[in-house]
């Protein structure tokens, strides 16, 4: 859309919309808040960048039939991880699970350390934490981990889980969310009542939301098939059932299922969440990671549903066939780690007699992101524009984590409330930004303060060719991020 033309557009709606608040916080295009008058702009999953690791591997005897559901966070300058792995001898039954125990100094580097916690069959040293935890009625294996850190808690607490545990109980069903804490992440505690009484199956999400100031606890329930609810709670001991909030894209339906939530509240900025989940697509039978996202942690979108995350493995790799996230993300520099387990199975194709067989072992693996590049309001070389919403601000400068690739370009444009072009600070007397950067400040003719603006409905105008933007933030030079 040529430009006069989008300012047209903008005047006439220049009076009508409310203003949105940002602040000086770090806004993200994780859906259509920011894309008012897009033409030729889509949103577009950044798949992650796979390492091709082998991070983990199942090689111990507790080890031998599978590792399972993952959790992984950075802890006092520590990488830590929580896994479950299970052993030929107690499959199936209630106690086939061994919950164990790695760390990094790196992220890259893991170790299994003897922690002469729980012997198994003679070995004294092994780092599993327990194979069988709770009191009395509440005695069971833990499936389908999510381990958090809980700042806001006594020391005695810190560290929490949610799992699947078992709670025989006539009448019941069999398997209920089971809710777990610690004071080091290796002592652990369950509670005994169940936190949750649904169903539990896959793995559960929980973390502490300073943003609701409540627990949140996300899982399996029913939509188009296998979808995601959620419950939230001030008191962790205790969950409301889960209330559906993310199924599968109505296109998808029912031929596709949304298999665990695997999702966090992203610790590099204010009011961003989360979701990697596995989608089990049935005609193939396999399942690779997706992006879901949220500015509330209630109300969740696809930004887009048609590129995976994460991507099954090319026939013949150690990760063709299912893929599950693992729950986290560990920050190194301007760089994010996250994990995933792959295997060269198919859903269906998950029973003992094949995982044992061997290459068809389950493995962990890394994934690299750069910071803040999940999901891109993206423009091809045809060129594209948008605004936003009146915005009001806080901060001298303007900054954008883009990428622009070859020949392509991205000016930036002030409008006032009338939908008028700031003097100085239009379009047309933008410096264009080439290049590739986490943080780049936007230069206008005679320099780059956005002052004058500062705490008044402003609108941007954004220009592009050929160019991925994934956020932007108005700030100072002392507190530029990314």
């Amino acid at each position: 859309m040529p430009m006069i033309a989008m300012m047209l557009l903008v005047n006439l709606h220049a009076v009508l919309a409310e203003p949105v608040s940002i602040g000086s916080q770090k806004q993200f295009f994780i859906d259509s808040l920011f894309l008012e008058n897009s033409p030729n702009v889509a949103l577009r999953v950044s798949p992650a960048s796979k390492t091709g690791e082998r991070t983990l591997e199942p090689d111990k005897p507790w080890e031998s039939a599978s590792l399972n559901w993952f959790s992984v966070m950075e802890d006092g300058g520590k990488c830590r991880m929580w896994y479950e792995a299970y052993d030929v001898e107690g499959w199936p039954t209630s106690d086939d699970t061994s919950f164990c125990y790695a760390e990094s100094e790196d992220g890259v580097h893991w170790k299994k350390p003897d922690l002469n916690l729980f012997p198994y069959h003679g070995i004294e040293q092994t780092n599993i934490l327990f194979r069988m935890v709770g009191p009395d009625g509440a005695h069971s294996r833990v499936h389908g981990n999510g381990v958090f850190l809980d700042r806001n808690a006594p020391a005695g607490e810190r560290y929490k889980a949610v799992s699947q545990g078992l709670f025989p109980k006539a009448g019941d069903p069999p398997y209920f969310v089971a809710g777990m804490y610690s004071p080091d992440g290796l002592h652990w505690t369950r509670y005994p009542e169940p936190i949750c009484r649904v169903f539990a199956d896959s793995q559960y999400s929980a973390f502490w939301d300073g943003s609701s100031a409540q627990y949140v606890l996300l899982g399996r329930v029913s939509g188009h098939g296998r979808a995601i609810g959620r419950s939230a709670s001030d008191n962790f001991a205790h969950f409301d059932p889960l209330t559906l909030v993310l199924e599968a894209p109505e296109r998808d339906a029912p031929q596709c299922d949304v298999y665990n939530p695997a999702a966090i509240k992203y610790p590099f900025a204010e009011n961003v969440y989360f979701m990697f989940p596995s989608i089990y697509h049935h005609d193939n039978d396999t399942l690779d990671i997706a992006l879901a996202a949220s500015r509330d942690g209630v109300n969740w979108t696809w930004p887009d549903s048609t590129t995976p995350f994460i991507a099954l493995g090319a026939a013949g790799q150690f990760d063709s066939g299912s893929l599950y996230m693992g729950q986290g993300v560990i920050r190194v520099g301007d760089e994010l780690y996250l994990y995933y387990s792959g295997g060269p199975l198919k859903h269906n194709e998950a029973e003992l007699p094949n995982l044992t067989k061997p290459g068809n072992q389950r493995i962990y693996s890394r994934v690299k992101v750069p910071l803040d590049r999940f999901v891109a309001a993206a423009v091809g070389p045809e060129g594209g524009s948008f605004a936003t919403p009146p915005l009001v601000y806080e901060g001298e400068c303007l900054v954008l984590n883009v990428d622009v690739r070859e020949g392509g370009r991205v000016r930036v444009g002030l409008l006032d409330d009338r939908g008028e072009p700031v003097p100085g600070r239009a379009v047309d007397d933008c410096t264009p930004i080439g290049g590739n950067h986490l943080g780049v400040t936007v230069e206008w003719e005679d320099g780059s303060s956005v002052s004058s603006r500062e705490g008044v409905p402003t609108r941007l105008v954004f220009s592009l060719e050929n160019a991925f933007l994934y956020t932007f933030q108005f700030t100072t030079p002392s507190n530029k991020s990314g």
